[in-house]
């Protein structure tokens, strides 16, 4: 049989299954180590990206002291815990997120340029471009190695369409990841939504009926082998074509290897409900989401927005009543000022929450935070002067021993902030010597 016999209809299902449909979940073949997967003995890294925006009151928020005896600031000191868990690394600049003769609009900028390292277009219509996000690069190498390649979260949906900051389309404002330069990752801020999409059911898996499996795998086979038989007879674009096609395939066969792989836990008993009205549970809960997502390895890559960049929600439950981006616009009033380290204080206690979550889950011979890389920051430094450098990033856990977490280390001024991702890619196996404006990589020993 070719593939000249099987039907569109066919291939499309057999592309359904790389997707992970429902009916596959109870599928169990045999799991082999792929290229670029860790040893059976070492835990895989994990890398997460944790937002947050309007910039911070960075006389609160930025140590003044550097090495391993750092002063933590108050609107950190919820992480004070955590002090050897953290690298506060000083001195990064996203200069893309800059006007660079673009005129305003630093909080569209500021969101759309985070993981990209890129300068996005300025349009409100549907010629978006900015660049493919640093998570979406890891996506494509190391998260084929499980059943999603990465998760996207939030807790503010905004407008899809429309004008959103100064002439900058909404989804600049309302997106971190980005899987093409035109294509926005959609982030899911719905708890019970994020929970089908990585667990399904949530229930521990049985295995499938034998024929049902033997079939599911030969649409793949035989696509190999036709393509195969193809190869010689193609001229050069139909041959890239089927080649991308077939490699497509095989990352699918891949990824199923690993979906369809009985979880060793039941997970349905941490099914949440409706997204909750108080922002403290609603972080919470997507943070949990994370630490399962990450310790049944159902994913290895994650985004968070804890709001939008641009957010004016107000936090009552810790007496700020006004707006966040309101606020952020202080003019030096001491009382909004106030209010901008009580904003920057609750992230940080979400956080630390996320944190040890992370720490009391064991993984290997360590925890889930010993092997992972999680950024926390945004690229806006201060709200009320809309900057860009010296932003404020904290990288939290040790990355399987690649990091020597616990300092805070001053880097020279306008050091890309792509520096530190291309060393998280690297750290992973992705082979990439570029990334945005990067100049060479982070040294985080």
């Amino acid at each position: 049989m070719t593939v000249r016999s099987i039907s569109r209809r066919t291939l499309l299902r057999g592309t359904g299954v790389a997707l992970g449909l429902p009916m596959l979940e109870l599928m169990r073949p045999a799991r082999t180590l792929l290229a670029g997967d860790r040893s059976s003995d070492q835990p895989p890294v994990r890398l997460a990206w944790v937002f947050f925006p309007n910039g911070t009151n960075p006389e609160r928020w930025q140590p003044k002291t550097t090495g391993r005896d750092w002063e933590i600031l108050p609107s950190l000191e919820p992480l004070r815990e955590f002090k050897s868990d953290l690298s506060v690394l000083s001195g990064l600049a996203q200069v893309n997120a800059r006007s660079l003769g673009d005129g305003p609009g630093d909080h569209a900028r500021s969101a759309s340029t985070f993981l990209t390292g890129e300068h996005p277009l300025k349009t409100s219509g549907a010629n978006m471009r900015v660049g493919k996000s640093v998570d979406q690069i890891a996506a494509d190498h190391y998260g084929r190695l499980t059943k999603l390649p990465s998760i996207e979260l939030g807790t503010e949906a905004g407008r899809s369409a429309g004008e959103c900051d100064s002439g900058y389309a909404c989804a600049y404002s309302n997106n971190i990841s980005w899987r093409t330069p035109t294509q926005p990752m959609a982030k899911e801020i719905n708890p019970r939504l994020a929970f089908e999409r990585l667990f399904g059911n949530g229930a521990v898996g049985a295995k499938t009926d034998s024929k049902e499996l033997l079939f599911q795998r030969s649409i793949l086979d035989i696509v190999s082998e036709d393509a195969a038989q193809l190869q010689s007879g193609l001229g050069y674009q139909d041959r890239q074509k089927l080649d991308e096609y077939f490699t497509s395939l095989r990352d699918v066969e891949r990824r199923v290897s690993r979906m369809t792989e009985p979880l060793d836990i039941d997970v349905s008993e941490h099914r949440p409900g409706d997204t909750p009205d108080d922002p403290r549970e609603h972080i919470r809960l997507m943070f949990d989401l994370m630490v399962l997502a990450f310790k049944t390895d159902t994913s290895r890559i994650s985004t968070f927005m804890l709001g939008n960049e641009g957010s004016n929600r107000s936090y009552p439950m810790i007496g700020v009543n006004d707006g966040h981006h309101q606020l952020s616009h202080h003019q030096n009033n001491q009382d909004k000022v106030k209010k901008i380290a009580a904003i920057d204080k609750f992230f940080a206690e979400q956080f630390a929450y996320f944190l040890e979550q992370l720490k009391q889950t064991p993984d290997g011979e360590g925890n889930l935070l010993d092997n992972s890389l999680i950024v926390y920051g945004g690229a806006i430094r201060d709200g009320n002067r809309h900057d860009h450098h010296d932003l404020p990033i904290l990288l939290a856990g040790r990355g399987g021993g690649v990091v020597n977490s616990g300092s805070h280390t001053q880097y020279p001024t306008e050091t890309p902030l792509n520096n530190l991702y291309l060393r998280m890619l690297q750290s992973v196996g992705v082979d990439i010597d570029e990334f945005g404006d990067s100049t060479g990589t982070l040294d985080l020993t």
